[in-house]
Formats: structure tokens, C-alpha cells, sequence
């Protein structure tokens, strides 16, 4: 019997079962964590979320044997890799140097999903992640006596699920896993998935317009579709997380907006079995399901995490293996001692020739002016320094200038919008406008445009306004200008 348990931003879900091929849940619980106890993953209040934990456990009586952690966090970097086909040793030489780009890591550990193999090549998901990050997870889990027996990765985990559902198979789709405010996207083309990526919005879910922040990532994926020469349209919008209500709501926001292909819920299948009543909710633990699914070579990040101690060796072995080595020592010592005392009478010699002259006169005077200039040359390059500080400064501000409205105005007439500039802050680089058109897929598009022209660094909105006697949609939009803007 395995607990499958995953700590996001705001719950903490655990499912109790079996897994394999099959997956047979006897149960699942899920509860709320205080705000701010973990944020992307990180523990942020060690002492809240452990109370949290061991009051989970024990109102739910769960296992403390056996417990199979997921983790969601950009402290793990995700990697899909094609590499020639080899033994599991080779494969782990190979993938440091596919993470040679990454260098925040202190401590890294390095561990790899098998996806598929052919006759000359292996297709993996790597995960890379600082040791501490994982032995802070089995630390809390440890003071609480939870045996933790592996940890693996929230994506990965969604992987091995949404692979075995033949709904996916064969077909060209997006699946949006939906908690809470946080949205985990993927593309499926044929059964496997070619693209991942996670955003947060920041309209109230169970709205409208969090269906239409849906429709503009099915709308952004396609693009990207676009660029990796997958010219299949998406078929089918898979929502899971959701149900009922809050799924009709996200549907028709998306057909309004013009998402195409059709929207659906992932449905459960055979292979898995939910507890009576519950079927229906399945999708609400896609990673927990997918942690219990085994496969040949999996993610477990729990024993690289700990650190290897070598044995002691035993006393008669230690005695034979350095008898002999002392007694060999001995006999060097004697015969190179002759020669040791004369080369330090030589050595002697010669520090007596090298003290004389350090305390020439002459020596002395040219060693003080020598410092002199050192110090005088420390001093110009300290300014010179902060010359090109404050240069480097002037030249990292943006201007807003003609130049940059005539970008914006060129967008906006592109796609049938009207501009309308409010405000400027020069301290912030915030740049203030209002969009209007009457289509909001329009506006979406402008959107895009915006935050693909790389004068801004961050694009930021809020939700849409419509006025009934324009017939138009409004929408605010705060841009904040990169170093390179205007120039």
C-alpha cells in the first residue's frame, strides 16, 4: 500500500493505494494549508506546515510507512533529452553536461525518467536540483516519523498518468490541470507530450475570464505548435480539476473567444479505480496517480539526497594494511637523513644572502615608493570603477520616446485596436495604456504582440470592460519597459 502525497501552493493531497498498470485508491483526503507556509515549492514556514502535516496525518490516519512525495517548484529544472542509447551509467555521465547551462546550483543531484527508446537513441526527462532543497522535504517529513521512500517530479508524474488514458492517444490535444489560481498546461501530439508549462492568472477562478486566460494559453500553445513544425490543429481542450458548473462556465468562455476544437473532461478509465462516488473527481489528482504508476526507470530523487558515509574498516585489517608501509617509511627516513641536514645548511645559506638583502637601504626606500604608486593606482581604478557604474547605469534606463509609441501604434493598427496612452512613470519604466476593440480575441492578439516585441520586460493587465453603447471591449494594460526601449 502506497501514499502518494502532493504539497501544492495551497492544499496538501494524499491518495492511499495500489499502483502498477492498475491503480486501485481506496482513499483520498485533502486539506488547506496556510497562506505563505510554501510558495513554488519552497518551504517558507517550516513550523506551520509541519503542524499542518502531522494534524493531516493524524485526523486522516495515514500510513507513515511507505509515503511517495510529489514536488512542484522551479528549484527542480526540467529537461527532455534525446541521447544515444546506453546503460543507466553512461546515461547519468552524460547528463551534467546536459545541464551545464545551469549554474545556481550548489549541491547538485541528477536523476532521469526513461520516455521511450529505439534501435540507436533514448528519450528521457532529466530533473536537476540542489541536495539541500530535497533534504529539507525529508528533514520535516523525518521530525514528524514519516518514511518518505521517494520524491519525484509533478510533471513527470502527469506524464506517466495522462500516457496510459486512451483518450490522448492518437490525437492532437492540450491538457489544462487546473489548482486553484495555477494552471499546468501540456500538448499532446500522438500520444506523447511535446510541450509543458505552468502559469499563474490572477482573475478569480470559477469566471469567465479565467475561461478566457484558458483560451489565450490553448491560443499561445498552437503558436508554439507552429515554430516546432507541428502543423496538426488541436483537436481537443481537456479541463482537469474541474466539474460541473465551473466546467460549463470555462467552456463557453472558450467558445466565445474562438478557441478551437472541442472541450472536454478527462474521463475516468478502467485501469483506474476511484473510491464509490468519487469517479467523477479523479482528474483533481492527476501527479498523485501518476506517482503510484511503476515503471522501468522512474525519477527518485530521496537517495541521491542522501549522503553517501564510507564503511570503517575493521581493526586487523587496518593493522596488515599499514605494518608494512611504517617500517618502509623508517628506512627512507634513515638513509635521506645525511642528505636532509645538508641541504638545510645550504637552504640557511642562502636565507642569510636573502635577509641582507631585504635590509638594504636602497631596497627598503624603492619598496616604500613601489607601494606608494600601488596605492595611488588602487585609488584611480576605484574611480574608474565608479565611472563606469554610474555609466552602465545611464545607459540601462529606457527612454520613452517616439520611437516607442510609433511600436505601439504600429501593433495596435495591426490588429484593429484602439490605443490610448494614460501615463508614464520614469522612475518605474511603467508604461500605462488602454486598448479597446470589438473582439476580445483582438485585443489578446495585440497582447501577445506586445510581450513577443522585446521592448518590455513585463506585461501586465487587468480584466476586460465592455461598454454597451461602443460595442466595444476595454482592457488596461501596464507595460514596463526594458533597458533596450527607445533606443
Amino acid at each position: 500500500m502506497t501514499t502518494s502525497v502532493y504539497l501544492s501552493n495551497s492544499t496538501i493531497n494524499a491518495v492511499v493505494g495500489t499502483g502498477g498498470k492498475r491503480i486501485r485508491v481506496k482513499r483520498v483526503c485533502s486539506v488547506e494549508i496556510p497562506e505563505g507556509s510554501l510558495i513554488n515549492g519552497i518551504i517558507t514556514n517550516e513550523a506551520d506546515l509541519s503542524d499542518q502535516l502531522k494534524e493531516f496525518w493524524e485526523q486522516n490516519k495515514l500510513p507513515k510507512k511507505d509515503v511517495a512525495l510529489v514536488i512542484n517548484s522551479s528549484q527542480l529544472v526540467l529537461k527532455t533529452l534525446t541521447l544515444p542509447k546506453a546503460k543507466d551509467r553512461k546515461i547519468r555521465e552524460l547528463l551534467p553536461m546536459e545541464f551545464g547551462d545551469v549554474t545556481d546550483q550548489k549541491d547538485p543531484i541528477l536523476d532521469y525518467m526513461l520516455e521511450s527508446t529505439d534501435k540507436n537513441t533514448v528519450s528521457v526527462h532529466a530533473v536537476m536540483t540542489d541536495r539541500s532543497f530535497i533534504q529539507g522535504y525529508l528533514s520535516l517529513f523525518k521530525e514528524l516519523g514519516i518514511k518518505v521512500s521517494s520524491v519525484s517530479v509533478a510533471r513527470t508524474c502527469r506524464n506517466k498518468l495522462l500516457g496510459t488514458l486512451k483518450q490522448v492517444r492518437g490525437k492532437v490535444c492540450v491538457v489544462h490541470m487546473i489548482d486553484g489560481t495555477s494552471i499546468s498546461s501540456m500538448l499532446w501530439v500522438n500520444g506523447a507530450s511535446v510541450y509543458a508549462t505552468q502559469r499563474r492568472v490572477f482573475c478569480e477562478a470559477g469566471t469567465p475570464q479565467f475561461g478566457v486566460e484558458l483560451a489565450r494559453l490553448v491560443n499561445n500553445i498552437q503558436q508554439f505548435a507552429i515554430t516546432q513544425q507541428i502543423h496538426e490543429k488541436i483537436e481537443t481542450v481537456y479541463l482537469a480539476g474541474v466539474q460541473g458548473e465551473e466546467f460549463e462556465i470555462y467552456r463557453q468562455a472558450m467558445a466565445e473567444t474562438g478557441t478551437e476544437g472541442t472541450c472536454e473532461q478527462l474521463q475516468p478509465e478502467k485501469h483506474i479505480r476511484m473510491p464509490k462516488g468519487m469517479e467523477q473527481e479523479y482528474s483533481r489528482y492527476i501527479a498523485e496517480l501518476g506517482n503510484m504508476i511503476r515503471v522501468k526507470q522512474d525519477i527518485n530523487l530521496v537517495a541521491l539526497a542522501r549522503k553517501k558515509t564510507k564503511n570503517k574498516e575493521s581493526g586487523p585489517k587496518v593493522w596488515k594494511r599499514y605494518v608494512i608501509p611504517p617500517l618502509i617509511f623508517l628506512l627512507i627516513c634513515g638513509s635521506a637523513a645525511g642528505i636532509l641536514l645538508y641541504q638545510e645548511y645550504q637552504k640557511k645559506k642562502e636565507l642569510r644572502g636573502i635577509q641582507d638583502y631585504i635590509n638594504d637601504p636602497n631596497n627598503v626606500a624603492l619598496c616604500d615608493q613601489a607601494d606608494e604608486i600601488q596605492r595611488q593606482i588602487a585609488e584611480m581604478s576605484g574611480k574608474i570603477n565608479q565611472i563606469r557604474w554610474v555609466e552602465g547605469c545611464v545607459l540601462s534606463y529606457p527612454y520613452m520616446n517616439s520611437s516607442v509609441v510609433m511600436q505601439l501604434q504600429g501593433y495596435a493598427q495591426a490588429q484593429a485596436v484602439e490605443l490610448e496612452i494614460q501615463s508614464y512613470s520614469a522612475e518605474s519604466g511603467n508604461l500605462s495604456v488602454n486598448a479597446k476593440a470589438e473582439n476580445v480575441t483582438l485585443i489578446n492578439q495585440f497582447i501577445d504582440m506586445l510581450e513577443a516585441s522585446g521592448i518590455f520586460d513585463d506585461v501586465q493587465y487587468s480584466g476586460y470592460t465592455y461598454d454597451a453603447k461602443t460595442l466595444m471591449y476595454t482592457i488596461n494594460v501596464s507595460c514596463y519597459l526594458s533597458e533596450n526601449a527607445g533606443r
